[in-house]
């Protein structure tokens, strides 16, 4: 850094003669001094002057031009209007609503007399196909039309000059409306399509009629161009083109001045500008029309418009000449001290600039430092150092040293009155240039109107290129002249520093985040080992579990059937009781003693309701092992149908020792079909929904805790599918964890007792497996609301197949 210091100071030393290194006669330097501040104060006053009365008399003389254009540009929008509005109204009356060419035929001839703008009109089938009031039934097709694409989306539109597939060789333009049918309503228009399109054509000459009024002064002439470039209205029929009979865009003209009129034209922009088309210096005064995408232009030449400079310029001249030889020998002198006492500055402030470099790496600091130091050093108004964005061409100005009394202007800026994208070709000239704020630091859009006016010659910006290749901007501007060869060789010199510390802290914030992002992948590839790890663990699970379940249901199945027979048996002896009793009604005392003893009468009632009680049990646990079984069986290779409601009622039935008395579940079940799917990972998503469903209406204290399950079948535009709504009046979910509840390693364990866990997998599964939908919604709809609280709803989508 040191040595790149001198090489600098060398660089700026080696420009100074040498009989100005030694002391200044104070004297001399004094009275050189005021004669070149007094001569540099006239002639800048003088130059200031004439170019500030130039430029008022130019602007005004421009603004009447653009007035004026934009007030005959406005006749011709107002007549292509009428056209959109006289094909619109037909497009809307019953005949042509009707689409039936008989019916509509008549009417539209009787229109064509009375609308002696159009040539002719065409009624335009959906398809393409058409009838005209010049031909009848046209046997060829415009689906392909422009024009027919924008009316069947919904547009009013005025196409670009075409040739006529119905009279050929003709140049026309075509006005389409669409045509909507008679029970289409304002807002069904959104969603239903056209029935057809309303066309009427214009020819091209009457265009050129109507735009060859506009006139302005002796030697005017205007032209039209579209959004290609390409003019359909032009003196020089030559350069004239239409969709069918494409011709050169003016964009691509070996001519620079042209194109560039061409692009902010086809850019839709306003303005007038003074170039030199054909050999010969004008103004183009242009804008976009509002009815069609055209934009015209108005080519006048420089003298009509600058014929009231004459006496300003010949006053100019003549005070030119007088002040030359004093202005030159000011201008020599101040030119050599200002170099002198540059040198000495910048010395200084590099040297201050290298050791701050050397001592910190943070480049806000960095930079607020140089700015203030430039501004302090070298006494200027405002320093600014600002990024440069190319494509919205504005400057954002973070950190800025303003003198005092004067105010602030950080914040994003854009330049006025001038092309657009053209910023930095225009700092790069120091242009006069007035920048507007358009949003304030703290990304607010601006209210206030304040701008920063960067005055040729009070003004240097110096490119800033960093190591990311993004471009910056220092700015120095003061209230005297300005941006001198030397002054702009300190500012680069400055601005070299400047781009290596950038470098330097650019480089170490890039190592600090790449080792932020590598602590992040290793957090990521913990939470994916010990998830491949609970994965491992779930999987060996249910491995045991269906054999354990297997196991159990071999000897519940043996009982279960067992208490058949054992019912049976039970029956029969007790008939046989029955029988001995009544055929020996008196019995052997011994005997008799016994039954009382036993309570044959009570056995005889309670034992088969016992074995009954027996065999409902004996059901009930066959039904747990069968739906434990199915749930942690894998699933085959392939599809097999099932029923949703089945599957739901097996998963209840496995969280039964969760569901306690207090919790109420209510089921709305529809009579669904069967549809392909694989169970066992439907289960696994049903039970991961209704688990967090339980642990979020435990979470919170309620007297009424309800899980409603609904199940119904709902049809779309893209077909019929299931849908399983499970919600709950538990605790809600906030919107930042809804936004990301279904991303993998996404666990809310601070949100009650609600986890989220397997959410991910149960997306994937609905979604990629089975091509639903899987959505979450909180708090519920009202509709919900009355009947779960407040709570949570998910819903499972998935198509009937």
């Amino acid at each position: 850094m040191r040595s790149f210091a001198r090489v600098k100071w060398w660089k700026l030393s080696r420009l100074l003669p040498a009989r100005f290194k030694g002391e200044y006669d104070l004297r001399y330097k004094i009275a050189l001094l005021i004669l070149g501040v007094t001569i540099l104060a006239t002639s800048i006053t003088g130059c200031i002057s004439y170019q500030s009365l130039r430029r008022l008399i130019i602007n005004k003389s421009e603004r009447n031009a653009l007035l004026e254009v934009r007030d005959r540009s406005n006749n011709i929008d107002r007549w292509l209007a009428t056209r959109k509005t006289e094909i619109e109204i037909l497009a809307n009356t019953p005949p042509v609503r009707s689409m039936n060419w008989l019916v509509a035929e008549p009417y539209l001839i009787s229109e064509i007399n009375r609308l002696q703008e159009f040539q002719h009109f065409a009624l335009i089938e959906p398809d393409g196909s058409y009838f005209t009031t010049k031909v009848g039934r046209a046997l060829i097709n415009v689906s392909d039309r422009q024009h027919f694409k924008k009316a069947m989306a919904g547009e009013v539109y005025v196409s670009d000059p075409t040739i006529s597939r119905t009279i050929k060789k003709q140049s026309i333009v075509p006005i389409s409306a669409p045509v909507w049918s008679n029970s289409a309503k304002s807002m069904d228009k959104i969603v239903e399509k056209p029935i057809g399109v309303m066309n009427g054509v214009i020819s091209i000459d009457r265009i050129a009629e109507v735009v060859e009024k506009l006139e302005y002064t002796a030697g005017t002439y205007a032209f039209v161009l579209n959004s290609q470039g390409v003019p359909i209205v032009h003196p020089d029929a030559r350069l004239m083109g239409n969709i069918d009979k494409p011709a050169p865009s003016l964009l691509e003209s070996a001519d620079a001045n042209l194109a560039n009129v061409a692009r902010e034209m086809v850019y839709q922009k306003t303005g007038i500008l003074l170039t030199q088309i054909n050999d010969a210096r004008v103004y183009v005064a242009y804008l976009p029309l509002e009815q069609a995408e055209w934009s015209i232009a108005l080519v006048i030449p420089r003298d009509n418009l600058e014929k009231e400079l004459l006496p300003l310029n010949i006053l100019a001249a003549v005070a030119t000449l007088l002040l030359t030889a004093a202005i030159f020998a000011a201008i020599v002198a101040l030119k050599l001290f200002a170099r002198h006492h540059i040198r000495t500055r910048t010395e200084a402030l590099l040297h201050r600039l290298t050791g701050r470099i050397r001592a910190c790496l943070r480049p806000d600091r960095i930079l607020q430092t140089t700015v203030e130091e430039l501004g302090t050093l070298l006494k200027l108004d405002r320093v600014i150092f600002g990024w440069y964005d190319s494509r919205k061409d504005t400057l954002e100005f973070c950190w800025e040293y303003c003198r005092e009394g004067l105010p602030g202007r950080l914040g994003i800026f854009g330049a006025s009155g001038g092309p657009s994208g053209d910023l930095a070709a225009r700092l790069h000239r120091c242009e006069t240039i007035v920048l507007k704020k358009t949003v304030a630091p703290d990304g607010t859009a601006s209210q206030e109107p304040p701008h920063l006016e960067l005055i040729n010659s009070r003004y240097a910006a110096v490119p800033i290129l960093t190591q990311t290749n993004r471009l910056g901007y220092l700015f120095a501007s003061a209230n005297r002249r300005f941006a001198t060869p030397d002054e702009v060789e300190v500012l680069e010199a400055i601005a070299d520093s400047l781009a290596i510390a950038i470098s330097q802290s650019q480089l170490h914030e890039q190592i600090q985040e790449e080792l932020q992002l590598l602590e992040e992948v290793l957090a990521k590839l913990r939470r994916t080992e010990e998830h491949l790890i609970q994965s491992e663990k779930m999987t060996i699970v249910g491995q045991l579990a269906a054999g354990i379940a297997q196991e159990i249901n071999n000897p519940i199945n043996f009982i279960y059937g067992s208490l058949i027979h054992v019912n049976d048996y039970l029956k029969d002896l007790l008939n046989i009781i029955r029988f001995y009793g009544e055929q020996y009604p008196e019995s052997v005392p011994r005997v008799a003693q016994q039954i009382e003893n036993f309570d044959l009468d009570f056995i005889s009632q309670d034992l088969p309701q016992i074995l009954n009680s027996l065999k409902t049990r004996t059901d009930h646990i066959r039904q747990i092992v069968l739906a434990l079984r199915n749930f942690s069986l894998p699933d085959e290779a392939t599809k097999k149908r099932a029923n949703l409601n089945e599957i739901i009622d097996n998963i209840l039935l496995l969280l039964a020792h969760r569901l306690e008395q207090k919790i109420l579940v209510v089921k709305e079940y529809s009579n669904l079909p069967s549809i392909m799917c694989y169970p066992g990972q439907l289960s696994q998503v049903f039970v991961n929904i209704l688990s967090n469903a339980i642990d979020a209406v435990n979470s919170i204290e309620k007297s009424h805790q309800t899980i409603r399950i609904k199940t119904d079948i709902v049809e779309s535009s893209t077909g019929r599918f299931i849908a399983v709504s499970i919600a709950h009046n538990g605790a809600q979910i906030p919107p930042e964890i809804q936004q990301k509840i279904f991303d993998p390693f996404c666990y809310t364990k601070s949100f009650k007792n609600f986890t989220g866990l397997g959410l991910s997998v149960c997306y994937k599964i609905i979604v990629e497996s089975h091509g639903g939908r899987l959505s979450v919604q909180s708090p519920v709809q009202s509709q919900i609301e009355s009947q779960t609280g407040s709570g949570a709803e998910f819903m499972v989508k998935l198509p009937i197949v």
